[in-house]
């Protein structure tokens, strides 16, 4: 079973956890979200994901773009 990616590489903040949390709201907990970033948004969703209790459980860089592997809070 592949994990859903969400790909919000062409979105600034706040749209960026915006769309992460409508994401989220489609993935059944405690299931994984991975989604695509660009760095200047990866500090602001990482601090709201933990905020709201979700858990970043990787993160990972591919040429520029980063890759959160995300637990929804259940």
């Amino acid at each position: 079973m592949t994990m859903p990616l969400l790909d919000i590489t062409g979105d600034v903040c706040p749209m960026t956890f915006v769309k992460v949390k409508m994401g989220l709201h489609r993935v059944p907990p405690p299931g994984i979200l991975t989604v695509r970033l660009k760095e200047e948004a990866l500090k602001n969703v990482i601090s709201s994901l933990k905020a709201e209790g979700h858990r970043v459980t990787n993160v990972s860089r591919e040429e520029g773009i980063f890759l959160l592997e995300v637990t929804k809070a259940g």
